[in-house]
């Protein structure tokens, strides 16, 4: 039977992508509450593009069940929203007067090397994030990001790859239409065991069986009722008229 139309969808859980941004959510939560607690503007603004990094991932992953377009855009609005995002934090960083860690600096190389465990959470970097020091909060949660942005590009690059293979829902459709339509039909069998047309040498009803052995090995066919006392058989698709029966 043809393959469904409906591509492999969901399972964002599962995704690395997913994984950081719910770390990086949670993150600035707690780094609002403690150092915006008081200017609810830049709050909400940041809370918001955390959220939409973490949503666009999940509400993508499930679009792709009909629209590879719509998965796409969703997943490059998570970027663009964590992006958003990583500016914050870099602006806290230069308004603090506090350093913005370069890729090749100690902790961020820590942290790149945690990042490579079989599954993100909030835990891993706990102690970075919810650290005295604004410098380290800061940093770990826009190293995060870093991370998460990559993370999502790669996915972009590989859902339009996809893409070009698989084609979109409207593709997919069609092709499984096609392969449906095309598909071999076979012939309306009685099931195994259920009297078949009469026997044309005893007048037996016949039976439908499977040959064992022979040239006609795995072919069904219709064999007599009474076999061994009869061996007369016919072909599965014959009729009454065809073998000259009642």
């Amino acid at each position: 039977m043809p393959a469904g139309f409906i591509p492999h969808h969901g399972g964002f859980k599962q995704l690395k992508s997913y994984q950081k941004a719910l770390v990086i959510y949670d993150a600035t939560l707690y780094f609002c509450d403690r150092f915006f607690r008081n200017n609810r503007r830049q709050t909400d603004q940041m809370e918001q593009a955390a959220r939409s990094g973490k949503q666009n991932i999940v509400e993508g992953s499930l679009a792709a069940a009909t629209s590879k377009q719509t998965e796409i855009h969703l997943t490059n609005v998570a970027k663009a929203s964590l992006g958003e995002l990583q500016e914050d934090y870099e602006d806290f960083l230069r308004d603090q007067k506090l350093p913005a860690w370069e890729k090749d600096h100690e902790s961020a190389l820590r942290l790149t090397e945690r990042s490579r465990q079989a599954e993100e959470v909030y835990d891993t970097y706990r102690a970075e994030i919810e650290h005295d020091s604004p410098e380290i909060s800061a940093n770990t949660i826009r190293h995060l990001i870093i991370q998460a942005v990559f993370l999502l590009d790669r996915q972009i690059q590989r859902l339009e790859q996809d893409f070009l293979q698989s084609g979109g829902i409207r593709e997919r459709m069609t092709a499984a239409r096609c392969d449906t339509r095309n598909a071999p039909q076979k012939p309306a069998t009685l099931p195994p065991n259920v009297p078949g047309p009469s026997c044309p040498q005893c007048g037996s009803p016949m039976c439908r069986r499977t040959a064992h052995k022979g040239p006609q090995v795995g072919k069904e066919f219709y064999g007599c009722s009474t076999y061994p006392t009869c061996k007369a058989t016919r072909p599965l698709d014959a009729t009454e008229d065809q073998q000259g029966g009642r």
